[in-house]
């Protein structure tokens, strides 16, 4: 693929022209010259970091090969939620792990036709297939149990492929989520977030809720070293209904967005799924069985050494993933829409619900040694923290 394609600054700058020497460049199809391009905004409001435009093309000649529609993913025009996609590589994975795994990955995603980041001024251009022809959900309304079920079946599979391999190639070339050195940006980024994530959303949190989840806060990094002992695979990291594509057969789903992909704790695309994409009711009544499926597919896929008691420990203790993606999602994203809100409102209640349901308290980490590293950076955090709100009188 060749780099040397400018990157379009916006969908307003994507043209025939410009596509013409993407799909040229990406060597996927052979497309005839294009006589026109139509463009439509896709994508509002379901939670993308990034602007989307489906592309409708029309040839100068036939040609049974060419895509009639692709998908172009740039980056994002809002400036808060582009600096928090830099802090945090969400561009540079994606499109790595559109070029370095998607191709051989056990879970679907559209085929790459060409893909581009630039470094210093963190453009993206992604040019996928089109997935229309297949069925979404609104992650509002939530998913079904048979949904539910294919969602955890397929990221089993993913996670069967790659288990404890992601200190290997291609894996630790996309991102490595609980490296150490990531551990106190995202706690601080946390933090950070939580005072934009109480000002709109602080009616959804009770008085010990509110608690806990600030308590999370100056705990946040000794929680991903806890998990980081345990074992490891390639997930998704945004794994929810608003990101899936169903189509007819019972194991047809493609899944989209991977820019929070990386190596993590397993359990955690599970939890971010069924804590956030369905009813908290339905949640309630098929979790355990769900957690059991998960380790039924990992056995079928050559893993050993991990029991259905284990996957449900893991599965209770990665719930408080998705408390760090939803704060740090409000406190960094566009959140403009109206959609946005309330999707990120309704997420709030179900992880919750299910925190509560599941007693994840027990997983925030006990306070470490005295003095030590550790407790040095917890204790600052939540100090600057308190000293923060105190200066801004709430």
């Amino acid at each position: 693929m060749d780099p040397r394609i400018p990157i379009p600054a916006g969908g307003d700058e994507i043209s025939a022209a410009w596509l013409q020497q993407a799909l040229a460049a990406g060597g996927k199809v052979d497309a005839p010259p294009m006589r026109d391009m139509r463009q439509e905004q896709v994508g509002v409001g379901i939670g993308h970091v990034g602007e989307s435009v489906r592309c409708h093309l029309s040839y100068a000649e036939e040609s049974p090969g060419a895509p009639e529609t692709v998908f172009v993913k740039l980056h994002s025009p809002h400036r808060e939620t582009d600096k928090l996609a830099r802090r945090v590589q969400l561009y540079r994975r994606e499109c790595d792990y559109y070029r370095l795994l998607s191709h051989r990955a056990p879970i679907r995603s559209p085929i790459l036709y060409y893909g581009d980041y630039e470094r210093r001024s963190n453009r993206l251009a992604l040019v996928l297939e089109d997935l229309g022809g297949m069925d979404r959900v609104d992650e509002i309304d939530g998913a079904s149990a048979e949904q539910a079920g294919r969602a955890v079946r397929a990221i089993a599979r993913m996670h069967a492929y790659s288990w404890n391999k992601t200190h290997t190639a291609p894996y630790i070339d996309i991102f490595n989520s609980l490296a150490p050195k990531w551990r106190p940006p995202v706690q601080l980024i946390y933090l950070a977030s939580l005072r934009r994530t109480f000002e709109v959303f602080g009616h959804h949190f009770s008085a010990d809720m509110r608690r806990m989840t600030e308590t999370l806060g100056w705990r946040a990094a000794d929680y991903m070293s806890d998990l980081a002992r345990g074992p490891r695979a390639f997930g998704h990291g945004d794994y929810r209904l608003d990101n899936m594509f169903f189509g007819p057969g019972p194991e047809d789903l493609s899944v989209i967005d991977w820019q929070v992909c990386g190596g993590n704790s397993p359990l955690g695309d599970v939890a971010y799924f069924l804590g956030g994409s369905l009813a908290v009711e339905l949640r309630r009544s098929i979790e355990q069985d769900a957690v059991a499926e998960y380790h039924a597919t990992l056995r079928q896929g050559g893993v050993e050494g991990i029991e259905p008691e284990d996957c449900w420990r893991l599965y209770r203790q990665n719930m408080f993933v998705r408390m760090l993606v939803l704060v740090i999602s409000a406190g960094g994203l566009d959140i403009s829409n109206e959609r946005s809100v309330r999707l990120l409102g309704l997420g709030i209640d179900r992880t919750l619900a299910a925190l509560e349901d599941l007693e994840a308290e027990q997983f925030l980490p006990a306070r470490r040694r005295l003095f030590g590293p550790s407790w040095v950076f917890s204790t600052t955090s939540r100090g600057a923290y308190r000293a923060t709100k105190a200066l801004r009188g709430n």
